[in-house]
C-alpha cells in the first residue's frame, strides 16, 4: 500500500562523515560503526521504504525492514540506518550481507539463513515534522522515544554521549567492529554533506583495549 503523502517526504541523502581520528574534548557523542548497507527508512503503518545512498529502493530486498511499521504503530518517520548482517558472534558480516544484496525477492529459505538487521541511528522526520535542523541529541532523545525494540529485526544502537572517544573506539575493537562515528551533539543532520560534525574512525588492525 503507498504511504500517506504526509509520511513521504521527497528523498533525503543521507549525511555522511568525514575520515580522522577520535575527536577529544566535550560535545561530542559516538556510535559503533554498523558496516552493512546505508539505508533512509520512510516508515508509517501502511507501509515502508528503504533508499540506499544510490538511491535504490530496497524494501523488497530487505523485507526485515517493514517491521518498523508495527513497531512504530500509528506513527509516521524518516529514520537513517543501515542494513546488517550478523555473525555467529552476533559481528556485522559483510561477506554474508553480500549474499542478500542481488537477491530482489528472497525466499524463505535465504532469509532463514541470512537474516538481516536494521540499525536506525538517526530520526529526521515524525509525523510529518522535520527533525533535520534539530540537534543531534534532540533527534537521539527523540529516537529513544519512539521505543523501536522487541522486535530482531530493527534496533536502536547506543549512543555514548560525553564518553571519552578512545574507550569507545577500543571496545568495537574487542567487539569486532569496524570502528566508531564521533557525532556533534549540537549538530544538525545535513543531508547529502560531508560534513566535519561527523567524524569517522577505524578501527586498527589487531587494536585491542589495553588491560
Amino acid at each position: 500500500m503507498p504511504l500517506r503523502a504526509e509520511s513521504a517526504p521527497g528523498p533525503i541523502p543521507p549525511m555522511l562523515a568525514t575520515a580522522g581520528p577520535v575527536p577529544t574534548g566535550p560535545g561530542w557523542a559516538f556510535e559503533f560503526r554498523w558496516d552493512g548497507v546505508r539505508a533512509v527508512a520512510y516508515a508509517c503503518r501502511r507501509g515502508v521504504r528503504a533508499v540506499t545512498r544510490s538511491g535504490s529502493e530496497v524494501s523488497a530486498t530487505y523485507p526485515e525492514v517493514r517491521a518498523l511499521a508495527d513497531l512504530l504503530r500509528d506513527r509516521d518517520a524518516v529514520l537513517d540506518g543501515a542494513i546488517v548482517a550478523l555473525d555467529a558472534r552476533k559481528r556485522p558480516d559483510p561477506r554474508r550481507l553480500r549474499c542478500r544484496s542481488h537477491v530482489i525477492r528472497p525466499g524463505d529459505e535465504l532469509l532463514a539463513r541470512v537474516p538481516v538487521v536494521y540499525y536506525a541511528f538517526d530520526l529526521l522526520c515524525l509525523d510529518g515534522r522535520s527533525l533535520l535542523a534539530e540537534p543531534y541529541a534532540r533527534r537521539r532523545r527523540e529516537l529513544a522515544a519512539l521505543g523501536l525494540g522487541g522486535r530482531a529485526e530493527v534496533r536502536v544502537p547506543p549512543s555514548f554521549a560525553g564518553a571519552d572517544g578512545a574507550d569507545v573506539l577500543a571496545v568495537a575493537g574487542d567487539y569486532g567492529l569496524g570502528g566508531v562515528v564521533a557525532k556533534r551533539v549540537d549538530s544538525p543532520y545535513e543531508p547529502g554533506r560531508r560534513s566535519a560534525a561527523w567524524v569517522e574512525v577505524p578501527v586498527a588492525h589487531g587494536v585491542r583495549r589495553s588491560s
